[in-house]
């Protein structure tokens, strides 16, 4: 619900703290709208499409949210939001340290070069969408949704951080869920980075705001007589096999920001034997674990993060690194529906999502493919 509604076809605006006060003109106001309003229902005509807007809170956040008007039992008048994201921006109103990310991804990302905005809405249906804090986008088209989360975050429903996540996934956008509570930066359904909870004046200023948990570094190492580390196999004696480690590592929030935009820093999925683990390390680092895997893990990820889409067109990060003998080169018809899978999977070359599968049925893009 919402403090003012506007018909934007009659130019007519109604407060409703007036409304709640007794005012009578506010009363005539509601009662003409609400009866053209249930003429527009009856009629089948959407929401979006009556011309009711918020004219409080969404509107000052530059968010246009369309409503419909009602009335309870009791005789309350109210107008509704169509949307439930629209309605808790009334309810929860953002912090200051939130918008204070939020300016920080921008002027970070564009000193670093790339296009920014905040409050991004992303169309799913007509008449649908869902909303970003913040999206940073460069050149290639690589976009990296920011999401702010200071507050608790729901597990299960639509509004979950799965949910949200594998939405964005879905639409091209890589999720980047940054927080300040410990409880959430150890959640595994996206890749979440964590700062120190600080005050809002702290995080718009213009000095280092280090990114304590979140980044990695993946320590590649053989296991025998020498390893550091003991055998993830649970064994006694060593395996001789060669395994990866990740090891946290501090990164500043404004190269970050960067980085991910630049594909310099990526998403990856650490299966272990319980749980698939969802960090971000160096480009470097993924593909050195990829190449220790022969491809991209194929480990658990959660049906709810798997991507829908089409084949990737070949990303920044999509980097062929080894050649083979043109003769040997299998010869792949890449238009048989044998070679295409609805459930999209990371190359096993360069990591980013495809749909398209070799010879082998096993992810990988064309152009990584045929570099080979």
């Amino acid at each position: 619900m919402a403090n003012i509604v506007l018909h934007t076809g009659m130019n007519v605006r109604i407060d409703l703290n007036e409304l709640a006060k007794g005012d009578t003109e506010a009363a005539i106001k509601f009662e003409i709208l609400y009866e053209l309003d249930r003429v527009d229902a009856a009629n089948g005509v959407p929401v979006a499409e009556r011309g009711l807007r918020c004219d409080g809170i969404c509107k000052d956040r530059n968010v246009v949210a369309w409503m419909y008007l009602r009335k309870q039992p009791n005789g309350r008048r109210e107008a509704v939001h169509e949307h439930r994201e629209d309605a808790l921006r009334h309810t929860a109103p953002m912090s200051d340290e939130h918008k204070a990310y939020q300016a920080r991804i921008i002027r970070a990302a564009e000193e670093g070069g790339f296009r920014a905005d905040s409050e991004v809405r992303t169309p799913t249906a007509p008449r649908r969408w869902f909303q970003t804090d913040a999206v940073v986008e460069n050149s290639a088209g690589l976009r990296i949704g920011w999401e702010i989360q200071l507050s608790s975050a729901e597990v299960a429903g639509p509004r979950s951080v799965r949910n949200r996540a594998a939405k964005a996934l879905q639409h091209g956008i890589t999720p980047a869920w940054h927080t300040d509570r410990m409880d959430l930066a150890r959640r595994t359904e996206t890749q979440w980075t964590r700062s120190d909870n600080l005050p809002a004046e702290v995080i718009r200023k213009t000095g280092v705001l280090r990114v304590v948990s979140g980044f990695r570094a993946l320590d590649i190492w053989r296991c025998d007589s020498r390893a550091l580390y003991p055998c993830p196999d649970g064994r006694i004696t060593r395996c001789g096999k060669t395994h990866s480690t990740p090891k946290p590592r501090d990164i500043d929030f404004d190269s970050l920001v960067r980085s991910t935009a630049a594909g310099l820093v990526v998403p990856v999925e650490f299966p272990d034997k319980t749980t698939t683990h969802r960090f971000w390390v160096s480009a470097d680092d993924r593909d050195r674990y990829y190449d220790l895997l022969g491809g991209a893990p194929s480990g658990p990820a959660g049906p709810e993060l798997v991507p829908k889409g089409h084949a990737s067109n070949d990303g920044p990060t999509c980097r062929p690194r080894v050649t083979l003998i043109p003769s040997q080169r299998p010869t792949v018809d890449w238009r048989s529906a044998s070679h295409w899978s609805s459930t999209a999977r990371p190359c096993r070359f360069c990591g980013s999502v495809t749909n398209l599968r070799d010879d082998r049925q096993l992810p990988a893009h064309k152009v990584c493919y045929e570099a080979q």
